[in-house]
């Protein structure tokens, strides 16, 4: 059964995260960790009462044996709460984005983005209200094994939701190149790589058999919002690099666009070792 831990500050902008965590324990069964970092340092006894105090108030939660767990690391958060999934062998970190800005979009902090660079586990941005279970996956492709690796780890965490592909496509040099046949070629081949690119996925995955797929004209972002507009409560799953991405201590820039610009909540799976 899977241990699925949630990051909480206590401050409403977390809500998002802990209610979608709630849902995932009833849907995907398992253990729930509530982890919050007291940025204290290790020789400084928090007060512990006042912390499950807090915790009850803010997550709505009490502590299950074998079902519903606190923890209070000590030190900076973003490092305490990597290294408290990584010790508790957690198989999906949920965390809501750190702020928006004054036109509503969606920005992460620092936190986040240290914690998606510092962590190989899944870790799901929560931007949405959690009204129901996840019931359809759209996944972003670039045909790369980082995308496949992505799709597959999605698929077989989420056995029962259905999946549809998607990749996006443009025109190469469109400025210059605005022959329609030229858009009918790309798309073509677009199109067939990704008919191999699904046979590929169920050949190790056997009920992606039934996953659909599509190409769509347009970037990354603009593929994934055409795609989830015909069901607005799909969960968003990209790998953290791809190839256009690249592997320093940094998430690949498509999939940093796409968490930053796509109002959806999005599971980033970590595929740099799929690379190779």
């Amino acid at each position: 059964m899977p241990t699925i831990a949630v990051a909480t500050d206590f401050s409403p902008r977390a809500d998002r995260a802990v209610d979608r965590a709630k849902l995932l324990q009833k849907q995907m069964g398992g253990k729930l960790l509530v982890i919050h970092a007291t940025n204290l340092a290790a020789d400084d006894p928090p007060d512990m009462d006042d912390l499950n105090r807090k915790m009850r108030l803010s997550s709505g939660l009490q502590p299950v044996a074998g079902e519903v767990k606190f923890l209070y690391p000590s030190g900076t958060p973003t490092k305490a709460i990597a290294i408290s999934c990584d010790k508790q062998g957690v198989d999906m970190l949920c965390l809501g984005p750190a702020r928006y800005n004054t036109l509503g979009d969606y920005f992460l902090g620092t936190a986040v983005d240290y914690i998606l660079r510092s962590t190989t586990k899944p870790v799901l941005v929560v931007k949405l209200r959690a009204h129901t279970e996840y019931r359809e996956i759209v996944a972003g492709t670039d045909f790369s094994p980082g995308s496949a690796h992505a799709i597959l780890t999605a698929a077989r965490m989420f056995p029962e939701v259905k999946v549809h592909v998607v990749n996006a496509w443009q025109v190469p040099f469109r400025a210059f190149n605005k022959d329609a046949y030229a858009a009918d070629e790309v798309e073509r081949d677009h199109n067939k790589k990704l008919a191999e690119f699904m046979a590929g996925l169920a050949e190790r995955e056997g009920r992606l058999a039934d996953a659909t797929s599509e190409v769509i004209q347009g970037d990354a972002c603009d593929a994934l919002r055409q795609a989830i507009a015909v069901n607005p409560d799909a969960l968003v799953v990209v790998g953290s690099h791809g190839t256009s991405g690249f592997k320093q201590a940094t998430i690949g820039s498509v999939t940093s666009e796409l968490l930053r610009y796509l109002d959806a909540d999005t599971l980033v799976i970590n595929s740099a070792d799929a690379e190779h």
